[in-house]
């Protein structure tokens, strides 16, 4: 069985996909501000093997969040400068105006 793999770029990417990634770097890092504000280990995954940090040592799993929410925001507001229009949600039935008149 030969397996195919193909290279990607972010071309394929839509704007949910960035949206998604920025909602799991801003759940990373509410998790590390809990394990801070509660005094609790905050685990990774390095290598393959589970890490447990102390609330001391998650700083640079921190700026890496920060710095990844950064670059998602910039790009979402990239997309949705190009098309403004096709990302809001239209809510009024084909054929009516504004303010509900048929």
């Amino acid at each position: 069985m030969k397996i195919r793999s193909e290279k990607w770029d972010e071309s394929i990417l839509g704007i949910d996909h960035y949206r998604a990634e920025r909602a799991l770097a801003n759940a990373g890092l509410d998790a590390i501000r809990r394990a801070r504000r509660f005094g609790t280990d905050f685990v990774v995954q390095e290598g393959g093997r589970a890490k447990s940090l102390r609330p001391e040592e998650t700083a640079p799993y921190e700026k890496r969040f920060l710095e990844d929410v950064e670059r998602l925001s910039r790009k979402i507001a990239e997309l949705e400068a190009q098309n403004p229009g096709a990302f809001a949600l239209n809510d009024r039935p084909k054929g009516q105006e504004p303010g509900g008149k048929a």
